[in-house]
């Protein structure tokens, strides 16, 4: 059995107190300071540097160092906080900054009291400790929680190391997400290939015909809207306004995870069962700005589903592999190649002009999602004879001969 070593997030649910909660705020708190004061400072000094024409301000961990002992210094109720918790702040202010410099992402905004919020702590030393049903964290204590017995085992294995905690706040429940590193096996090939084409209409439809409907949610969506209408006669933050925002966030988590929990058995249920996965790559972005589609694209979340089959992929040792978001996998004819420029979004059928096949049109698609993902692939497998090496073309002359006995197969 193959073995590799990746990255994993675990939630856990926590229990605290009335002591450890005032102190997890604290920390929440601290860490929204610190990322609020450090972003205005250095926004002083871009404004200054872009007004003589410097357009891109450098930052480093040595400035937001030094801006963050002097911070500390001018106020004490920051060594309340974790040291690492603080850097941490930091440490994303920067990655934030370079995801506007590359043009990524818009500029840094400020953090407010929003219904999420979180700090980080690193594990340096092994100061994140576990005993029994406790997580031990530094400068808050004993914490407890509760999560599933395989996420428990998992947790307490020699097996693992613990990178880091995020202590998060959701919906008036607090949550403990560890990153962790440990060993996935591969899993067994099963000489399968599929296209997948994503959509509105049918969440996912596969090349060999299966149609994936959406999830029902209906009830979920109803119950949150009649909360968020009775909510906005309420007094904010008295006890009956308090009380029905209880029932709101239970709603959305019921919703939130509905969703997640099938996305992962899904995606699951992809990676084991196909070897090789094609999919499109779809820009969300642009899709959300047609008004008549984005009401259903944040309801069903098409982005949350590609990167979990897109990392379980690369976990188990599957081909994961997407094609441009260009290519005219709807309007191109997967029997003879006829391109139907005319067809229009809201045919859901058709016929080949050319060779009279009738087509649905999700499974076109995903047959032509498939056929140019595959071409993909293998155009990657024959690029390794390029090497050199004896040894890996013979492999690649091998592996390209079985893939294509396979794509034979499912055909």
């Amino acid at each position: 059995m193959v073995c590799k070593w990746v990255n994993k997030g675990l939630v856990v649910r926590l229990y605290p107190d009335e002591d450890m909660i005032c102190k997890i705020n604290q920390n929440i708190g601290n860490a929204r300071f610190t990322w609020n004061h450090l972003l205005a400072e250095y926004q002083k000094t871009y404004i200054l540097f872009k007004q003589h024409g410097y357009t891109r301000l450098k930052c480093n961990m040595t400035t937001f160092n030094a801006m963050l002992t002097m911070l500390k210094k001018e106020h004490d109720f920051l060594y309340l906080s974790e040291s690492s918790s603080l850097q941490q702040v930091f440490r994303n202010l920067i990655n934030a900054y370079k995801k506007f410099f590359n043009k990524n992402a818009g500029y840094p905004r400020f953090k407010s009291k929003h219904p999420k919020q979180s700090f980080r702590i690193q594990n340096i030393n092994n100061n994140i400790r576990l005993q029994d049903n406790m997580l031990v964290l530094p400068k808050i204590g004993p914490v407890y929680y509760r999560t599933s017995k395989e996420y428990k085992r998992l947790l307490n294995s020699s097996n693992i190391k613990i990178n880091n905690v995020t202590i998060k706040k959701s919906n008036g429940k607090y949550y403990a997400v560890f990153s962790i590193e440990t060993t996935v096996t591969y899993l067994e090939k099963t000489l399968n290939v599929v296209g997948i084409d994503l959509g509105l209409k049918s969440l996912a439809t596969l090349s060999n015909g299966l149609k994936i409907t959406n999830l029902e949610l209906t009830y979920e969506e109803k119950m949150i809207k009649k909360c968020q209408k009775r909510l906005s006669r309420k007094k904010y933050g008295s006890k009956r306004y308090q009380k029905l925002q209880r029932t709101y966030w239970k709603w959305q988590n019921k919703k939130n995870n509905k969703i997640r929990d099938a996305y992962h058995k899904l995606s699951r249920y992809i990676t084991q069962k196909y070897d090789i996965i094609c999919m499109e790559n779809l820009s969300i972005k642009d899709m959300l700005q047609d008004t008549n589609q984005s009401v259903k694209l944040h309801r069903i979340g098409l982005a949350s589903l590609v990167e979990k089959i897109k990392y379980k992929s690369n976990w188990y040792g599957k081909n994961f592999i997407q094609i441009n978001r260009w290519f005219p996998s709807s309007k191109n004819c997967n029997n003879c190649g006829y391109y139907n420029k005319n067809l229009k979004l809201e045919e859901r059928e058709w016929t080949c002009p050319k060779c009279k096949k009738h087509h649905d049109r999700d499974i076109n698609a995903a047959k032509n999602i498939l056929h140019e993902g595959f071409r993909i692939h293998m155009e990657n497998l024959m690029n390794l004879r390029d090497w050199g090496d004896s040894t890996v073309i013979l492999e690649a002359i091998a592996s390209t001969a079985r893939e294509v006995r396979i794509l034979n197969i499912h055909m």
